[in-house]
């Protein structure tokens, strides 16, 4: 049988260039290029929907023959909303007519898009929306759409994936840096939205690509690299042109370790701390549970890596008292609150759920609400462990005194519904009783230095428990900074970025690892402080790629924190040791053996 050509078949592609080489401008210049208005020709598209449990969906809206032609469509993260926004008015200069659709006051008809020729969303609103029956996004034949950071609908079978695959274009596109991230499979997903065929047939996939990959067969890796190949367009740093020299030419980036060493009092109380820990887990293997209790031993070497910050880290109060508020909300949520009736009785909330939650409202990372979008303000938890703005909530009921969960629809009263807990993470007074740990005290002499060159600086750090304690000596030395993590809105992160890139007596941003690893431009910094290492170096890496990209003017510093002799140390050699072993296929049993011997050598 001879398959078509892809290139005569798909309109679109993946762009899949490295982080920081202007995927954004290129797409804006495609833009300009070639507004659209109207459809292009149709391409025959079979049912690619057969098998794999994706679900053949009739198209939410009106027939195609009767949508109106719309222009681009862009999907994005929400934390990318604003920054594509501004690239458009940048590079466009009024050329373009831009939208973002997003907000509980977004518009809902469809006459008022076709004033624009781009409109900016994100792939919660276009996920809420088909589920609602089809908002006026679905209701438009799309003259192109381009999925930002598209690696979002790598599972083919998720709500926001089926969401996607529903959207009427003619032309469509990929922006990815990553379009494999774990598994083969991640790639039917973008060629089963850019309906190539006959891969986007999980029939023909799984038959050609995905068994015989799984069976060792190398034919299947190959076969897929010639799928890809007219489809997908994928360039490095270190991309030469024609003339041999790099595509991209950025100033330097040099990587520094500074190490610290504990105080006295640091040091004892480090020893400590390990000490016990490393009694458990000693336990653990001489009882050979080591993994049975993955979770705990993840929990102790938290505790140590956040020493190497600053101990009052471990003196959080999500950390240390048993009978904490979030400790009793979840056990509340476990016991099941208090149901009135036989069905709510038989409604359980998952353990691991309820955990993750309570977790991430211990960490200070409030989620997004799931009625307006935001991160969720004065936010509540109901009965059935779900998160949302108070007054979103109360909105949508019909009675003041009580009503759905607009996730899980169980019954509430408003007496269910319990305040999230705020204010101080710390059992002490962290201002009264503030003290530097080497650390800080590190960070703090550079920072003095290049305020005195009037230079800007990226501080990053996985807790935003120490970003609190960063703020305090930041304050009395009178350091202009902003902060930004995952409490805040999206309007208030689009003001934050705004205000740091603009404002030359803002110095300094504070950034959790996770809220400012991904998609944002802060080229207006050229120092970047990494203040503890994560387990993953990737993630390091992407924060990077954050200031090092185009746009960036000056060689940029990076300084790697690293406490001596601490567990800080072991988890850069558990790293190296990760890195050599990522080329090898290991087997299950050899994975098990070789986590468990990470695990001795962060204890050792």
């Amino acid at each position: 049988m001879d398959f078509p050509n892809a290139l005569k078949l798909s309109k679109g592609g993946i762009l899949a260039d490295a982080m920081g080489l202007g995927k954004t401008v290129m797409t804006i210049a495609l833009i300009l290029s070639n507004p659209g208005r109207g459809s292009c020709p149709k391409i025959a598209v079979l049912d690619a929907a057969e098998g794999k449990g994706l679900r053949k969906n009739k198209k939410k809206g009106p027939a195609a023959s009767q949508r109106k032609a719309g222009g681009t469509l862009i999907v994005c993260p929400m934390t990318l909303l604003g920054q594509w926004k501004s690239e458009i008015e940048t590079h466009s200069k009024e050329a373009l007519a831009v939208y973002s659709h997003y907000g509980p006051a977004r518009v809902k008809d469809v006459n008022a898009f076709l004033n624009y020729d781009v409109v900016i969303t994100t792939y919660g609103i276009i996920s809420s929306e088909y589920q609602s029956g089809g908002g006026p996004l679905h209701s438009i034949q799309w003259f192109r759409v381009v999925l930002d950071e598209a690696h979002t609908i790598k599972a083919s079978k998720s709500q926001s994936a089926q969401a996607i695959f529903n959207i009427s274009a003619d032309i469509r596109w990929c922006l990815t840096g990553t379009p494999i991230q774990n598994k083969l499979e991640d790639a039917f997903s973008l060629l089963h939205f850019l309906q190539v065929e006959p891969w986007c047939n999980w029939g023909w996939w799984n038959k050609l690509v995905q068994k015989p990959f799984e069976d060792g067969d190398e034919r299947g890796l190959f076969l897929l690299k010639a799928i890809l190949r007219p489809l997908m367009l994928r360039r490095t740093k270190d991309t030469l042109d024609k003339s041999g020299r790099p595509i991209l030419e950025l100033p330097p980036c040099e990587t520094e370790v500074v190490e610290c060493e504990f105080s006295e009092a640091e040091r004892d109380f480090y020893d400590a701390l390990y000490k016990r820990s490393k009694v458990k887990f000693d336990q653990f293997v001489e009882q050979g549970k080591v993994l049975h209790n993955y979770a705990s031993i993840l929990e102790l070497l938290l505790r140590m890596r956040q020493c190497c910050d600053h101990p009052f880290l471990v003196l959080s109060r999500g950390d240390t008292e048993e009978f904490s508020d979030l400790g009793k909300l979840a056990r509340r949520f476990l016991d099941g609150g208090t149901p009135k009736t036989e069905n709510e009785r038989n409604i359980q909330v998952s353990r691991a759920y309820v955990e993750e939650v309570v977790d991430d409202i211990r960490k200070g990372n409030m989620p997004e609400c799931p009625i307006c979008l935001e991160a969720a303000e004065d936010a509540v938890l109901t009965p059935c462990a779900h998160c949302m703005c108070r007054e979103c909530l109360l909105a949508s009921w019909a009675s003041g005194a009580g009503g759905l969960c607009p996730i899980c629809r169980q019954f509430m009263s408003r007496h269910d519904i319990i305040t999230a807990p705020r204010g101080s993470r710390f059992r002490i007074d962290i201002e009264k009783n503030w003290t530097e740990s080497s650390k800080v005290s590190a960070l703090m002499r550079e920072l003095d230095a290049l305020r005195r060159k009037g230079e800007k600086s990226i501080v990053f750090s996985q807790w935003t428990t120490f970003l609190d304690l960063l703020q305090i000596p930041l304050n009395r030395q009178r350091h202009k900074f902003v902060r930004l993590d995952g409490s805040i809105s999206q309007s208030q992160r689009e003001r934050v970025i705004k205000d740091f890139s603009n404002d030359p007596k803002i110095l300094i941003m504070l950034i959790s690892l996770k809220a400012g690893g991904v998609g944002i431009n802060l080229t207006a910094a050229s120092n970047v402080f990494l203040l503890d290492p994560w387990w993953n170096p990737a993630v390091e890496e992407q924060a990077i790629m954050r200031i090092h990209r185009i746009g960036q003017t000056k060689k940029v510093s990076v300084k790697r924190f690293i406490t001596k002799d601490s567990v800080e140390e072991r988890m850069q050699q558990v790293q190296a040791r990760k890195q050599r072993m990522i080329a090898g296929a290991l087997t299950d049993q050899e994975i098990r053996t070789a986590r468990i011997e990470e695990l001795k050598m962060l204890f050792r």
